[in-house]
């Protein structure tokens, strides 16, 4: 099996085994430009929500704008497959790619994910901060949601809320973890929240 489609079905696997612990959420899944090849994902991922009774896809595909670039056709069928299964589908690393805007407008994706360049010292940052505006602006026309990777001080968490991201990721929040750890995090993290 390709290591992209079991790290895929072992993602929805792990979200079951949490949903069954009471614990709901989605889980981001990174996709390579050589996976959208893949057809086969498809019908296994079809299969795992299935037997694991999902009634949505628990994950969220990643692409990164040069996997919209290398095969355009191919990305955009494979955008809507993964959509009609339910996976909500976010383009990765936003603004260190050669897209243009109108990639946006052109593939039916469900969120931009603006890369950490963007985000760090944003706070003292006025260019950065400038351009972190008018992708939010133009995002919010499209109905896009925004999320901000690499968020690691207090300082870049408040910039980015207070202009509006959805979601903000990062070292700030917690750092890679095995699930076991995730499930103590978490629901310390549901206490405080």
């Amino acid at each position: 099996m390709p290591l992209g489609r079991w790290v895929i079905l072992d993602v929805v696997r792990q979200v079951a085994k949490w949903r069954d612990k009471g614990i709901n959420l989605r889980v981001a899944v990174n996709i390579s430009a050589r996976q959208l090849a893949d057809q086969t994902i498809f019908t296994a991922l079809k299969q795992v929500l299935q037997e694991l009774n999902f009634e949505y896809c628990p994950i969220d595909v990643e692409l990164t704008e040069s996997c919209l670039i290398e095969n355009d056709e191919l990305a955009l069928s494979v955008i809507q497959q993964f959509s009609q299964l339910g996976a909500q589908v976010h383009l990765d690393d936003f603004g260190t790619g050669y897209s243009s805007l109108s990639q946006l407008a052109r593939f039916p994706i469900d969120a931009i994910k603006l890369d950490q360049v963007f985000v760090r010292d944003i706070h003292k940052q006025p260019v950065s901060q400038s351009l972190v505006r008018a992708i939010v602006a133009v995002a919010q026309a499209l109905n896009l949601q925004v999320i901000a990777e690499g968020v690691e001080s207090a300082k870049e968490d408040a910039f980015l809320t207070k202009n509006g991201f959805n979601e903000r990721q990062g070292f700030l929040f917690a750092k890679p973890m095995p699930a076991v750890a995730f499930e103590r995090w978490y629901k310390r993290y549901l206490k405080r929240a």
